[in-house]
């Protein structure tokens, strides 16, 4: 037999589970009762009619609006009741206005007490009991109001369990040892979702994403106006004022009716802005309610009246709820309206008296609108070329990218060429420039690397009345001196020999096949890179492969950087590289292991590698890329073979300077060298220097690799500024010690995407590749996990690989 306690702590909890369960019933329609719960209401319903003259008394303190915990409170005089508090989320309160009504219905008087859902409160409850037979209240006896949450409606695609709408916990009364688990949670509403109940679940809804913003026909001029007149304001329309509607002029002095005496002008006034503030159907019911029909009473023969009037109308203001019957036209200049608007209003009468048309302005198409099925037909048209994602991921962006050969222009010019094909009718440009910005979130993706942001954001002012002066004039210096340093080691390789001055960049991405017939823009192709190191005007070089043997990455330029230093004549002892400052190709911690672990393995005693300022990066090695594109304007690829041999031929031979053709090299996937285990192995330290000082690697400017000092990377933040040192290897490891370890980063061929191959293969069947090269298209590798992404990184974007600021 329970205490007396725990007798109350039950009954007041079976009340607090009907008044939840009633709301609940009214929120998703549960009509059957478990028989867990109908047991559990036979169990109690005594102790209710036992304890129903108990009086509770209601205390309440404000708390913190911080989540609210399970917990117990210490059993007090032989009493273990548990309290249990409910799970605050935002958002997620009911009015308890409603809660406490049902609740003093089962239990008995309490003090009506709300909280509202605005205020965001959660109430704590103190309840005294007294016996009406024994005055001593049972102290320290408390409970929390556990407040429902809302049963919230989620999306099948949400993962977010269903908040537990009746929070009730049998064991915990009988059982000491009881904790609520937040499994416990998702079972009880589990066991709402019986065979019989349906809860409906909120669609979600998504805000689609285009390319341009989404027209507001609201915010119109024109619709203003409209808007505007039929509210019966001022509105401006064709650079005309109109002015808003208020009662005309009349004159009733000979009216049998005598309206101007029956009403004022304030009452005039008063029923015209009244009626201008209804709709058009509630401005036809005003009309028809006020207006009546009725027999004539006597008829009077007219000789140019071939048809007797049927009946005529009658016309009534109401004042002190008394209809007072006025003539036509007090009513229809009070009103500001025509006798067309009665007319049309008697014309859609019902046979109960009230407006049963409908409003049919605005709804008439315009002639010269374009056909849905025409729309549909640019549609499938645009969704025809193959999409690729961002390359970098990490950002997020919905967007996809269409081939960077391809324009709006374009593709319009492929479609006319269809619709002549097929002959259809067509749209023209500006349509299907709007379809295209309207409807998807598409576009070309352009190479933002010698962009520079910060002249950009500075491109209307100068460096005087530039906002942020200070930090455009050094930016500006840094450009400079970048400049100039580069000019002195070009110079310098002029002179010496031994010294050798060198830039490399990565070509935009390069395709296969390629060519101007318009089923290539519809097809997904391979990709192609290019990494051109140029030395001088003499010798330049480019490294070059399929996305089937590589990726592009830092592993992949350290790779070719190793295999360039290879190839240098023995005398040179000293090189100098210049780049771009893109983090995830050049300044990184595994270009930096691959050429510390160069001079070590080489002949070269000295290797420096420096950065031009970001957004001026152009240098000689881009000269190349321009040669290149020349070269391939006119000629079709379908093979690797095709491009070396545009490379080989694309350095052009003038009279004056008889120039080398570029050496070329293609890579293969077991060439390429895993750098990030390279790095690992070598570089221990890069946070600090030699002199304790923090290294912002984003800042540097030059990195120097020297023979005799193995494991010191040397770094300087401006190209005039001094060496400082890193000691890599860290402290405690002796030099002889340090194992590089350089294992090869692809073991075989990389696959291509089911969706690539596919196109590829198509292009073959349709004869747009030629027969020679089929065998080789059909053999390529796929994966079904292998995604197409935009194949042209940007400037400031980073490299999936990890680089210097991670």
């Amino acid at each position: 037999m329970l205490s007396r306690g725990k007798r109350i702590v039950k009954m007041v909890k079976e009340a607090e589970y009907e008044a939840k369960k009633k709301k609940l019933v009214k929120k998703i329609g549960i009509s059957k009762e478990t028989e867990e719960i109908q047991e559990f209401r036979q169990e109690t319903s005594e102790l209710i009619e036992t304890n129903k003259h108990c009086r509770f008394e209601r205390v309440e303190k404000d708390t913190e609006s911080e989540p609210i915990k399970f917990s117990r409170d210490q059993p007090a005089q032989g009493s273990s009741e548990i309290v249990e508090m409910a799970n605050y989320q935002e958002g997620s309160l009911v009015d308890s206005t409603a809660y406490y009504e049902d609740f003093t219905d089962s239990i008995g008087p309490i003090d009506q007490g709300t909280s509202s859902l605005s205020e965001r409160l959660v109430k704590h409850e103190k309840i005294t009991i007294e016996n009406e037979n024994n005055s001593e209240p049972v102290q320290n006896l408390a409970f929390t109001e556990i407040v429902t949450n809302e049963v919230v409606q989620q999306s099948p695609t949400s993962s977010t369990p269903l908040a537990d709408p009746l929070n009730l916990s049998d064991d915990s009364v009988e059982d000491p040892t009881y904790t609520r688990s937040s499994s416990s949670s998702a079972s009880d509403a589990e066991s709402l979702n019986e065979p019989g109940t349906e809860v409906e679940d909120s669609k979600t809804i998504e805000k689609k994403l285009t390319r341009w913003k989404k027209a507001n026909p609201d915010t119109w001029k024109h619709n203003v106006a409209k808007r505007r007149r039929s509210q019966g304001l001022d509105y401006e329309i064709k650079k005309k004022k109109r002015p808003a509607k208020v009662p005309k002029t009349v004159n009733c002095q000979k009216c049998r009716f005598k309206c101007q005496e029956s009403f004022s002008e304030e009452d005039r006034k008063t029923f015209c802005s009244e009626y201008w503030k209804l709709d058009y159907i509630r401005q036809k019911d005003f009309i028809l309610s006020n207006c009546t029909l009725k027999s004539p009473e006597r008829r009077r023969a007219k000789s140019n009246e071939s048809i007797p009037r049927s009946n005529s109308k009658q016309y009534h203001f109401q004042k002190n709820k008394t209809k007072i019957r006025i003539c036509q036209s007090f009513f229809l200049k009070t009103l500001h309206i025509s006798n067309y608007v009665v007319l049309n209003a008697f014309k859609s009468r019902g046979p109960s008296g009230n407006f049963v048309g409908e409003d049919k302005r605005g709804k008439s198409s315009p002639p010269n609108k374009t056909k849905p099925e025409v729309i549909d037909d640019v549609k499938r048209h645009i969704e025809c070329f193959p999409t690729m994602e961002s390359h970098y991921s990490r950002r997020d962006t919905k967007r996809l990218y269409l081939d960077r050969k391809l324009s709006i222009s374009k593709m319009h010019e492929l479609y006319l060429q269809e619709c002549e094909r097929e002959r259809k009718p067509k749209v023209s440009l500006i349509t299907y420039k709007r379809i295209f910005g309207v409807n998807y979130n598409l576009s070309f993706f352009k190479p933002r690397k010698d962009q520079c942001q910060i002249c950009e954001a500075n491109k209307p002012c100068t460096a005087e009345t530039s906002k942020n002066k200070e930090a455009y004039v050094k930016h500006l210096k840094r450009r400079d001196d970048c400049y100039e340093a580069k000019r002195l080691d070009k110079e310098r390789a002029s002179r010496e020999n031994n010294f050798v001055f060198s830039t490399f960049d990565l070509q935009s991405v390069l395709q296969i096949p390629s060519s101007d017939v318009s089923p290539m823009y519809y097809s997904r192709k391979l990709c192609v890179y290019n990494l051109t190191i140029y030395e001088s005007v003499e010798d330049a070089y480019c490294f070059c492969w399929t996305e089937l043997n590589g990726k592009r990455g830092s592993s992949k330029i350290g790779t070719c950087l190793f295999e360039y230093l290879n190839q240098l004549a023995p005398h040179v002892d000293e090189v100098v590289f210049w780049s771009d400052t893109c983090g995830g190709q050049n300044r990184n911690q595994h270009v930096a292991a691959l050429l510390l672990y160069a001079v070590q393995e080489t002949h070269i005693e000295v290797i420096e590698h420096k950065f031009l300022e970001s957004g001026h990066s152009y240098m000689e090695a881009d000269s190349m890329h321009s040669s290149i594109e020349k070269a391939k304007k006119y000629v079709s690829v379908f093979a690797m073979n095709d491009w070396l041999n545009i490379f080989r031929a694309a350095r052009s031979k003038r009279k004056s300077i008889k120039a080398k053709p570029y050496e070329v090299e293609e890579l293969k996937y077991n060439d390429f060298l895993d750098l990030k285990e390279l790095s690992k192995s070598l570089i221990k330290n890069r946070s600090k220097d030699t002199n304790g000082e923090v290294v912002n690697w984003l800042l540097i400017k030059s990195l120097k690799y020297s023979k005799k000092e193995p494991g010191i990377i040397q770094y300087k933040y401006e190209h005039s500024a001094s060496y400082c040192s890193i000691n890599v290897f860290g402290k405690g490891r002796p030099i002889s010690n340090q194992q590089p370890f350089l294992p090869k980063l692809y073991k075989k061929m990389l696959p291509i995407g089911i969706q690539k191959k596919n196109d590829l293969l198509k292009l073959c069947r349709n004869r747009v590749i030629p027969d020679e090269f089929h065998g080789w298209y059909k053999s390529l590798p796929v994966s079904k996990t292998a995604k197409d992404v935009v194949p042209e990184p940007a400037a400031e974007d980073s490299d999936e690989e990890e680089d210097f600021s991670t």
